[in-house]
Order: structure tokens, then C-alpha cells, then sequence
């Protein structure tokens, strides 16, 4: 009876650490707009990292071309704010920058 269920048990462990090995995780690219230039940019699903949810602050990159950009938003004087690799920075409502709006926005509806 023991040796049964010993048997039963490591079965299932060997069916569990199997069945993950072929599961790769995709990253996705998705589209939040275009910038002034004309490029198309797309955010990396894969590197969103959230620092913390009140206030949502969070770290990103995103193609644009051949160019990544890493984003980082956070808030200042309690509105989301942001800060790109380039040195771009303002208010993610203030009507500057509708592609950050569209990251964050996106990040804070799906994660």
C-alpha cells in the first residue's frame, strides 16, 4: 500500500516538473502610437517591472525602429509622471507625450 502511493506520488511530481519544460514565454510587442518622427512605437511586454501599485510606479523599455527606449513612471505631486532614456519627461496627461499616456494607460488596465 505504501509503495503504491510512494509510486503514485513521484509519478505525479515527474508528470508535474515535465509538463512546464516546453512552455516558453513570448514576449509581446504592442503598439501605443507613433512618436513625433514618425516612428512606430511598441511597448515590451516582458520588461514591464511594477514598483508599486499606490501610486502605480513602474520601469519599461520600448522599441521605436531599431532604437529601445527605457521608460520610467512615477508620481509627482500625486499624477503619473514620466521620464524616458533620452531625457524626455513630463506629466503622462499633460498632452505632451501621447505614447507615454498610452504605456501607462496600458500597463495599469493589464497588470
Amino acid at each position: 500500500m505504501v509503495k503504491k502511493f510512494s509510486l503514485m506520488v513521484v509519478m505525479a511530481l515527474a508528470l508535474f516538473l515535465t509538463s512546464g519544460i516546453n512552455q516558453r514565454a513570448e514576449a509581446a510587442e504592442i503598439y501605443m502610437g507613433n512618436y513625433s518622427d514618425g516612428s512606430a512605437v511598441y511597448l515590451l511586454t516582458n520588461s514591464v517591472a511594477i514598483r508599486s501599485y499606490r501610486p502605480y510606479t513602474f520601469n519599461c523599455r520600448v522599441r521605436a525602429g531599431y532604437d529601445y527606449l527605457n521608460y520610467r513612471f512615477f508620481a509627482v505631486n500625486g499624477s503619473p509622471y514620466y521620464r524616458n532614456s533620452e531625457g524626455y519627461e513630463g506629466y503622462v496627461y499633460g498632452g505632451q507625450s501621447p505614447v507615454a499616456a498610452n504605456i501607462y494607460r496600458y500597463v495599469v488596465n493589464n497588470y
